[in-house]
Order: C-alpha cells, then structure tokens, then sequence
C-alpha cells in the first residue's frame, strides 16, 4: 500500500509540474490515472507504462514557459518520472 501512497505522491507532483510548464494535456491524463490507480490500480498501473517509450512518450516531455525551457524543473520532472516508473515496476 506504500508504493501506491508514493506512486500517488509523485503523481501529484508531476501534474503539478506539467501544469507550470504547459503540459496540460499530460496533467490531465496524468489527473485520471492518479483518480483510477484508486479504484482500479491494476489498469491505472497498465496506463501509466504504457506512457513509457515511444515517439510522443511521456519520456519526449520537456516543460517550458514563455518559449523557455524551465530547466529546474525538467531536472525535478525527470526524477519523477523515473521514481514512478521504478514505483509501477516494484507494484505490478
């Protein structure tokens, strides 16, 4: 139960992340796993990897505002990312 606490822990700061650097749309899918890995947390689990790897992956993400890259930021949103997909890993 711990991972899924932490899992949704860095899920809520990746969504927090994405929003301040015009990811909205990730934000938005990111918000509906973080809801679903409450009530369905094998399919929540399912979703997020399946985000990993690929052209238009969440690994290609790169936050910028006002034509900036934020660079604080993208160093903070690439641990995340890598902590949850070691967290999905450990859980699934």
């Amino acid at each position: 139960m711990k991972r899924y606490n932490d899992a949704d822990l860095v899920l809520a700061r990746m969504i927090e992340l994405l929003r301040l650097g015009g990811g909205d749309g990730w934000a938005t899918a990111l918000k509906n796993i973080k809801m679903d890995l409450r009530i369905d947390p094998e399919h929540a689990l399912s979703q997020l990897l399946s985000l990993y790897g690929g052209m238009g992956s969440l690994n290609d993400v790169v936050l910028y505002r006002d034509g900036q890259s934020l660079v604080a930021e993208n160093m903070e949103f690439d641990t995340l990312r890598s902590q949850l997909y070691e967290l999905c890993q450990k859980i699934k």
